[in-house]
């Protein structure tokens, strides 16, 4: 938000600079970003008048023009602006002069031609963010007067202040003028409007009626006739541009000089095109259909309010005007609205439409309800002032249920253990008192402008703001005993990622908001859609937790980060496929491998992750938990390829890994293998064994023996290995795989395994002959299950 510095001077007397004051600010809750001085105090920068212009002989897009600044002879000067024309009074600067925006005047030469100057305009100036020419000026203007003399404009400071979503009473000059005037321990004044009204009477001419009175509690509207479409008055115009609002015409800058003046933001139909001069707020009917000012036409949903006449809709209700009552230059009479919409109606239908405007903003984090005829009385006011208008008598106000200051306990005692402090009920009412929060027995009263204010934890924080946070003495408090209750599922998780984060993964966070048509392609699953998302490309909630991470792949590979060894643990949720059953909410493990597995250090390996990689996670995770009889068995999936398979635990599946599809991997521009594995941590905690038993190193030496197998190709050499461990009972302590072969010297269809087999006991030195016979046992059941032969 950004205000004036002599705007606010209008509300309340200020001695601090503009510097001091954006400190006092930012301490009190109101940050200020910059401060901007605006002035056009400026040497070398004055009134011109152009006496011709002629076509650069040169360049299409260039006059050259002759200009008088009452020094001598006319300056020649080049001008790329297309509005520039013989006859007018500008604003040169003249060689050597330094613009506010940093570029100093020299002499040029431009397409063969000299220059000696720049005709200017309000961007150049630091007066406006963007023009679209040059700066015109009134005619009766002397040149060669300086410009900040012949403008009488006084120099200005900007507080552009970062107002939080809570405090909509930041959100205009005279709340922010409120709380420097309880900076500075002065008065607020807020002058009452004045004007004549004629005998004619409003409530003869319109009439409101409110049918959704939950979701539009207040309208009115006051009747001006007769004005007249002008330029709005130069003082007007400075300010507005000076807040970064583009003028347009007196009638529409009154209303938005209001706005940013009170908060409350106001919007001028031309009354001759509201049929009947009736006014009838209510809510649209799915798909109905409107044209807002920007000639843009909307479907609406259903609950949207609708401010319409006797025939039809003429505006969005706190949004945007409709084109088929705008106010043109053949306007003479003005029905003029104030209103307040509830904020959560207004959010929904701005979401909805995706749309945004300075009085949207405002209405969704909630005006004052009951500033609202204030703030047609101003604007009333600057219409007769400057649009020659004639205010009907009286307003009509439709407000069928008042909103009501909240009162809220004033709770020293709470208050003071909140904040650490020994404050009593009088400092803390005369605080509060400053900002307009009274004091009633023992409650105080929260002003309709502070819809923030709920409960003593706000009051609390309202009393430390304006005590000071630095005037809050440090002390050493005494810790607070607390039992903490153990979650046993929160500690399963907590040890899953100290495991993962120990073999070296790096834990990632995504959103859980995704693209619901680009997540319901890569996994061909339905996505819970949201209602009123806040951006169209979040639309979903995701039930896998690949994709997001894919994200994070290609975030780093185009920026040339491409080994990545990431996990997220977050949750999905599962589309029941029907309206009638819940979402099904999950918590998932997800890993991705990409790259190189060392990095690029010289004495690394220059190996790349593969599939034994993202597995060997898996197992290594497992055996960590105590959940060491994974099964691996292949399947087919979407997200995955050639070596993908589904994890199992006992008849439960637990989760799948694999090498990603090309197909995917090409979707998200990844150039490299990406490896994944996703388990449901619910799942495993079922199974999760939390104590474990150690035991003491052998005393006895082991036997090691090789058996080597030749198996057929779709046998599992997991399976095997299963079958291994379970036949070589107590003595058999380790298995390992350390060689597979297929070529010459094996059959084609078959394949060598070969298994290193440990035995030992706990007991005793192991004779030949004990591990002879459970050598024979575990043979006989590897040829009898699996088909397996010894390879001699």
């Amino acid at each position: 938000m950004k205000i004036s510095y002599n705007w606010l001077k209008e509300f309340v007397d200020i001695e601090m600079d503009a510097e001091t004051l954006a400190e006092r600010l930012s301490l009190v809750g109101f940050e200020v970003d910059e401060v901007k001085t605006q002035s056009l105090d400026i040497p070398g920068i004055v009134i011109g008048k152009v006496l011709s212009r002629e076509k650069h002989p040169n360049a299409d897009k260039l006059s050259v023009c002759s200009v008088d600044v009452a020094d001598g002879e006319p300056l020649s000067i080049i001008c790329g602006a297309p509005n520039v024309a013989a006859g007018q009074t500008v604003i040169v600067a003249k060689i050597g002069a330094t613009l506010p925006i940093g570029l100093t005047i020299r002499k040029a030469k431009i397409r063969d031609i000299a220059s000696h100057g720049m005709i200017c305009s309000q961007e150049e100036l630091g007066l406006a963010e963007k023009s679209d020419g040059i700066w015109v000026q009134n005619d009766n203007l002397v040149a060669g007067t300086p410009l900040a003399k012949a403008l009488n404009y006084e120099t200005d400071y900007i507080l552009d202040i970062g107002v939080t979503p809570n405090r909509p009473d930041g959100l205009n000059h005279i709340g922010i003028a409120r709380e420097v005037a309880a900076i500075c321990g002065k008065q607020l004044h807020i002058p009452t409007p004045k004007f004549h009204e004629s005998t004619e009477k409003t409530a003869e001419n319109i009439s409101v009626r409110i049918d959704c009175p939950e979701t539009c509690p207040r309208y009115a509207a006051r009747l001006i006739r007769n004005v007249k479409l002008s330029p709005s008055p130069e003082w007007m115009q400075r300010r507005l541009d000076a807040v970064g609002m583009r003028p347009i015409n007196n009638v529409v800058d009154i209303t938005n000089y209001v706005m940013l003046e009170t908060g409350q933001p106001l919007h001028a139909f031309d009354y001759d095109l509201v049929a009947d001069g009736q006014i009838i707020v209510r809510e649209s009917q799915k798909g109905e259909k409107f044209v807002t000012l920007d000639d843009k036409t909307h479907k609406l949903q259903a609950g949207t309010v609708l401010i319409c006449d006797a025939e039809k809709p003429v505006a969005l209700g706190g949004i945007m005007g409709g084109l088929n009552s705008e106010v043109n230059a053949k306007t003479t009479n003005i029905l003029l609205e104030a209103a307040y919409f509830h904020p959560e109606n207004i959010q929904r239908s701005l979401r909805y439409l995706g749309m945004n405007s300075e009085a949207s903003m405002r209405f969704e984090r909630g005006v004052d309800p009951n500033g609202t005829l204030h703030a047609l009385s101003r604007a009333t006011e600057l219409l007769i002032a400057y649009a020659g208008g004639e205010a009907a008598t009286g307003a009509v106000d439709e407000y069928p249920n008042p909103v009501h200051p909240a009162t809220i306990e004033l709770d020293v005692h709470k208050i003071n253990r909140l904040l650490g402090t020994n404050l009593d009920a009088g400092l803390m009412t005369q605080l509060l008192e400053k900002i307009e929060i009274t004091k009633n027995g023992n409650q105080v009263i929260a002003p309709t402008f502070r819809p923030d204010l709920e409960r003593v934890a706000d009051i609390a924080e309202e009393v430390a703001r304006l005590y000071g946070y630095e005037n809050i003495e440090e002390v050493v408090s005494t810790p607070v005993a607390y039992r903490r209750l153990s979650n046993p599922f929160d500690d399963f998780v907590d040890t899953v990622k100290d495991i993962l984060t120990g073999t070296g993964l790096q834990e990632v966070v995504t959103n859980s908001l995704i693209n619901s048509e680009e997540y319901t392609k890569l996994t061909g699953d339905p996505i819970y859609t949201v209602l009123n998302p806040l951006n169209a490309d979040l639309d979903g909630l995701r039930n896998n937790l690949i994709p997001g991470l894919l994200n994070v792949v290609r975030h780093n590979f185009y920026r040339q980060r491409r080994d990545l060894a990431i996990f997220e643990i977050s949750r999905v949720f599962h589309h029941p496929g029907s309206l009638v059953e819940r979402a099904r909410e999950e918590l998932h493990l997800a890993i991705i491998l990409s790259g190189k597995r060392e990095g690029d250090n010289w004495l690394a390996s220059s190996d790349e992750y593969n599939f034994y990689d993202i597995k060997g996670f898996v197992e290594f995770l497992g055996d960590k938990i105590s959940l060491d009889n994974f099964a691996f068995i292949p399947y087919d999936n979407p997200l995955v390829e050639t070596q993908s398979v589904k994890l199992n635990l006992g008849n439960r599946e637990v989760g799948f890994l694999g090498k990603l599809v090309k197909s995917i991997q090409k979707y998200y521009d990844i150039e490299h293998p990406v490896f994944v594995a996703q388990l449901n941590l619910e799942t495993l905690f079922e199974s999760y064994g939390k104590t474990f038993q150690y035991q003491d190193l052998p005393r006895y030496p082991f036997v090691e023996r090789d058996l080597a197998l030749i198996l057929a190709n779709d046998i599992q050499t997991g399976d095997v290995l299963q079958t291994i461990q379970k036949s070589g009972g107590k003595l058999l302590k380790d298995t390992s795989v350390f060689d597979v072969y297929a070529g010459k010297q094996i059959e084609s269809g078959l394949k060598s395994v070969a298994f290193r087999l440990i035995f030992q006991s706990n007991e005793k030195t192991l004779t030949e002959q004990e591990v002879n016979t459970v050598f024979d046992k575990i043979l006989n059941a590897v040829t009898k299950l699996h088909d397996a032969k010894l390879r001699t």
